[in-house]
């Protein structure tokens, strides 16, 4: 993080001096003018015209439609454990806060959202939040501090059994309401990843009305927000259909204040990749989501579409490896898995280069990342091997090892419409080649992430779209093994503490140095084969304008058009 000059009067405490640009000891600084009118993503690429357009050249139907590869696993914010559900979500529900990258080449900058303005206690574990007046939920619910009370204590009710949020949430203790405007968000102890954390998706203000109708459960296939869209039709495995907002007046001016220039837009879940580029090709999409590198590399190529790569903040797109499972409960043998294999082949060979090489548990981007971390497994099949003379694991005629007359087999365990089945043969294709065979199934979602807990896999698949460094704290601490996202099965309470203790660091500098031994630490552990950063891959027709994208991967649509 960067820091800016304090206000003269009154301090600001050590926490808000190390915030992001934008900041000031209560509200938003650059607000009202002084912020560009948004965050385009740049002129798209003039080109045959795609469906949609009104006869004899009038004034285009505002509807969209995107193509996704999967379907959600809940409309959710708050339970979601989907970066997926979290771009959909977007479009309904609005945070407290915004972050987004207006400042400087890129950097971060918070705007005001449902809350015109906050303070921060100066331990860091107290939010006081300014609520916006007149805003109403889409089920005409007024907006007020009840709905913020009711959203949070929703996350944290075991019965929404959140995936993503309850551990991005960190040290909760309680909403506090002030008044009916003023509302108080409270931690046990300091807990500096909040305000970037609520601006990330899953804390989207719902409608407490909407949740205390639908339950805990209920909520996910019945969403009620605040946001530029309003929940119109989900059919499960076909599409999400959302409607503009007539009424939503209260956006940041960095993304349009005011209502939404599509009339419709549609999310259709078309799991085949090339279905959903030949949909693009045939003007039944405008935007498809996650090709394969190949198509979008043959898109490019073609001038006909533009395609927008959203870098994130998060973790790299790899495989957890299970620290549990034999043979991987071997550091060793770990450390062996990830010498053995070249990210940058792949990236280059196998991913058409459109994505960028990882070598550590955060992406080059995300603060804290450590340089020194990405270093320590330079591709060494010579090393892979040597390490694996170590364990006991002899080299075979048939080109597999074995020990005590048992081969060195992995068990490799992907969810689908991820697109990891390629690399995934890649790596299993490195990892023969220093005596490993290997045994790969792949299942939707849900299913794999109750196996994933179970711990039924040597390697599995994973990548984190997130606000924060603390996005560790969500798969990396030992109490994420039995129903969160530690899929490596890594206890290790000491590595527990780093990242609490990195989170209690109001100081820029000094929580980024901690973050960066927690990296060390992992890395040297070898619990993680990093493969590729994750970003955000859009594929556009040339009719669309104006999106518009976040700090972790996602789009936005508040001001998206079809020219």
């Amino acid at each position: 993080m960067t820091t800016r000059p304090a206000d003269p009067a009154p301090p600001l405490s050590p926490l808000e001096a190390a915030m992001r640009r934008g900041l000031s000891r209560r509200g938003f600084l650059g607000v009202g003018g002084a912020l560009t009118a948004g965050i385009a993503l740049g002129p798209l690429l003039a080109a045959c015209g795609s469906g949609g357009g009104a006869a004899g050249g009038g004034p285009r139907t505002q509807k969209l439609v995107m193509g996704i590869a999967g379907t959600p696993d809940t409309l959710d914010p708050g339970a979601t454990g989907l970066a997926l559900t979290l771009l959909m979500s977007f479009t309904m529900f609005d945070p407290l806060t915004w972050w987004l990258p207006t400042g400087p080449n890129g950097a971060g900058e918070f705007h005001p959202g449902l809350a015109e303005s906050y303070t921060v206690s100066p331990d860091a574990a107290t939010y006081t939040f300014t609520l916006r007046q007149g805003v109403t939920f889409h089920d005409g619910t007024p907006f007020d501090a009840t709905a913020v009370k009711a959203t949070y204590d929703h996350i944290v009710d075991p019965a929404t059994q959140s995936k993503s949020g309850l551990g991005a949430l960190g040290p909760y203790r309680e909403t506090r309401i002030i008044d009916p405007y003023t509302v108080e968000i409270v931690f046990d102890q300091p807990n500096a990843s909040f305000l970037h954390q609520q601006a990330a998706g899953n804390f989207g203000i719902s409608s407490p009305a909407a949740l205390q109708q639908y339950g805990a459960t209920g909520f996910g296939n019945h969403p009620v927000g605040t946001g530029p869209f309003v929940f119109g039709e989900y059919v499960s495995g076909d599409h999400l259909t959302v409607t503009r907002n007539p009424d939503y007046t209260w956006g940041p001016a960095a993304l349009g204040s005011g209502p939404a220039t599509l009339e419709e837009l549609t999310f259709r879940i078309v799991a085949d990749d090339s279905g959903r580029y030949n949909a693009l090709q045939a003007g039944q999409l405008q935007v498809a989501m996650n090709l394969p590198a190949n198509d979008i590399s043959a898109a490019s190529k073609s001038g006909r579409y533009t395609h927008l790569s959203v870098p994130s903040i998060g973790t790299p797109s790899g495989m957890p490896i299970n620290a549990t499972k034999p043979p991987t409960d071997d550091v060793r043998v770990r450390q062996a898995i990830i010498h053995a294999v070249d990210q940058e082949t792949l990236v280059n060979e196998v991913l058409f280069g459109v994505n960028k090489p990882a070598h550590s548990v955060l992406t080059a981007i995300t603060p804290g990342y450590s340089q020194e971390s990405a270093g320590l497994y330079p591709y060494d099949p010579a090393k892979a091997g040597a390490l694996l003379d170590q364990a006991g694991w002899t080299m075979g005629a048939d080109g597999v090892r074995t020990r005590g007359g048992e081969k060195l087999s992995l068990e490799i365990l992907l969810f689908s419409n991820a697109g990891f089945e390629l690399p995934a043969q890649f790596v299993v294709s490195q990892l023969n080649k220093v005596g490993f065979t290997a045994n790969t199934t792949v299942q939707p979602f849900a299913t794999a992430q109750g196996a994933f807990n179970q711990g039924v896999h040597n390697l599995g698949s994973f990548g984190y779209y997130g606000a924060d460094p603390y996005l560790l704290n969500i798969w990396a601490n030992s109490n994420a093994i039995a129903s969160g996202f530690n899929w490596s099965h890594y206890a290790n309470p000491q590595l527990d503490a780093m990242i609490a203790d990195a989170n209690v660091t109001a100081d820029e500098a000094a929580r980024n140095a901690k973050y960066e031994q927690v990296c060390m630490t992992l890395m040297q552990d070898a619990v993680y084969l990093p493969l590729w950063d994750v970003n955000g891959a859009f594929t556009d027709s040339p009719s669309v304008q104006g999106l518009q994208n976040t700090l972790n991967g996602y789009i936005l649509f508040h001001g998206a058009k079809l020219a």
